[in-house]
């Protein structure tokens, strides 16, 4: 699948402050035929590029080095995100364009080839730009407008791929918890914020791994899980504010003296089992 950013969503994303905008189905699962099937398929590697070229020509954009997340770092891949500039090309605009393209080379209703969804634009694209070789489902993802937000949603994107044994939802996720441990709040849209009443904080990589880990460390930290999980085990004074944490979402009153509902412990207890397996903790 290509995204052309807007957002991917997991089971893990979800509890990451629900992931609110992340609508799309990830892994290529926008585009099903009458009966069900998907009509995409994930991308061999050595195909991503040609197909971005090709579909650079058809939207007048520039996809090659806008790729999101693991697109271009792994052996293959489930669809494509793409980063998209609003102040170079409006969502409509571009619907238009595929639509246009769609009924002008490919036939048949456009409405199989484009769908919208969130800030998304989701398109089936002939792989190498040949149907022969079947199609894979590119997600064109709006950010907020102009360089520096290009650069922000390529950084909250990120993923290591093949790298890595963990994901990039799984990167997001171990960057929220530290964050949390901490007594702030991270989010891939927001970047730190204060927890007390969401203001920023920072959307400089450099400072957000000082913020989080300490002024030796710079925005490097956040290549990998490995990575800060390595910075996690040099810092005792974090592993012990990760301990608090987990055992104050473990108990069962909240700090009223309240009790807390069945779901919320289900969910705290699913954040607990999360920390664990991304910290080793």
């Amino acid at each position: 699948m290509i995204h052309i950013y807007l957002c991917p969503v997991n089971r893990h994303m979800r509890l990451l402050e629900l992931h609110h905008t992340l609508v799309l189905a990830e892994g290529g699962n926008v585009f099903k035929s009458p009966n069900g099937e998907i009509e995409t398929k994930r991308i061999a590697l050595k195909d991503i590029e040609p197909t971005l070229q090709h579909l650079e020509q058809i939207t007048k954009l520039p996809l090659v080095n806008n790729a999101l997340g693991s697109v271009g770092k792994k052996s293959s891949s489930g669809d494509l995100d793409v980063a998209v500039d609003p102040l170079v090309m409006s969502k409509d605009q571009l619907v238009q364009n595929l639509k246009k393209y769609v009924e002008s080379i490919q036939g048949g209703d456009p409405s199989q080839w484009v769908k919208k969804s969130g800030i998304s634009v989701h398109f089936k694209m002939p792989i190498r730009n040949e149907p022969k070789l079947g199609y894979v489902q590119v997600d064109f993802m709006f950010h907020g407008g102009g360089p520096e937000e290009e650069q922000w949603m390529k950084f909250g994107m990120y993923s290591a791929g093949d790298a890595s044994k963990y994901s990039g939802a799984d990167r997001n996720l171990l960057m929220s918890s530290v964050a949390k441990a901490k007594g702030m709040k991270y989010s891939w849209q927001k970047g730190l914020i204060r927890r007390e009443d969401e203001s920023p904080i920072s959307k400089d990589p450099d400072v957000i791994a000082k913020k989080l880990f300490g002024n030796r460390y710079t925005g490097e930290v956040f290549d990998s899980v490995e990575q800060m999980q390595e910075a996690i085990g040099a810092n005792v004074q974090l592993q012990g504010a990760f301990k608090l944490l987990i055992a104050e979402l473990a108990k069962s009153e909240n700090p009223d003296g309240s009790a807390r509902k069945p779901g919320e412990m289900r969910k705290n207890q699913e954040e607990i089992e999360r920390i664990q397996r991304l910290t080793g903790l």
